[in-house]
């Protein structure tokens, strides 16, 4: 029998904003326990914006298509395994958000996102009539796998999350999904989610990265 993942979700049009911050930027909005883990002499802040086509819970359908961006910053845990620490979360389904949060333990913002209908794609961070965040971009060419190593590799493909459970208990859970594949991008991107979850805006434009879809089953985390 095939062991089924407390939730699995289906992604589309998966648009991933990398910016290079201090070690110390993030310092403070990481849990103590956790080391800050850092690439080409920067820590990294990334918001990672999707569509949500499909959620299930053990295998049962509980929510439809909607849209999700989370803020994340890359992290070691107490025996030295890599993964990343949810710094924020925001959704346009309060179903999907909320599910979704229940695992990294945190709470969903206020802001929405939304994937606007435009000559090129655009995702967009709105708080009210206030835009916080727009990525306007292109896509083309064949999604190709990740080189092993590489700073894309360090960016996109993270297996573990770590997170703090209600009474202070050091928590990890797993990430399971096939090989990330990432195509070409072409993005301008207006504005900063940095300073929502605490951290202060670079003045550097972000690296962008961007794969059409990807199943991602995502266990319960626990002690590790």
């Amino acid at each position: 029998m095939v062991a089924l993942r407390p939730l699995q979700v289906t992604l589309d049009d998966v648009c991933f904003c990398h910016w290079p911050v201090s070690e110390a930027a993030v310092r403070a909005a990481v849990p103590d326990w956790l080391t800050v883990e850092t690439a080409d002499g920067d820590a990294w802040v990334s918001a990672v914006a999707a569509t949500v086509t499909r959620v299930e819970t053990f295998g049962i359908e509980v929510a439809g298509p909607s849209e999700l961006l989370t803020v994340r910053t890359y992290v070691r845990g107490p025996t030295g395994q890599r993964g990343v620490c949810v710094l924020g979360l925001f959704g346009d389904d309060r179903r999907t958000a909320t599910a979704v949060s229940e695992l990294f333990r945190i709470t969903v913002g206020d802001a929405v996102p939304r994937t606007l209908s435009t000559a090129d794609r655009r995702r967009v961070l709105d708080a009210g009539d206030r835009r916080l965040f727009e990525c306007r971009y292109t896509v083309g060419g064949d999604p190709v796998a990740i080189p092993p190593d590489s700073l894309a590799s360090f960016l996109v493909d993270r297996q573990r999350y770590f997170t703090t459970g209600r009474f202070g208990t050091h928590l990890v859970g797993s990430v399971g999904h096939d090989p990330w594949r990432l195509d070409r991008v072409d993005a301008t991107v207006i504005g900063s989610v940095l300073s929502l979850v605490g951290v202060s805006s670079p003045n550097s434009d972000p690296l962008v990265h961007h794969s059409p879809a990807l199943r991602v089953s995502i266990a319960l985390p626990v002690p590790p």
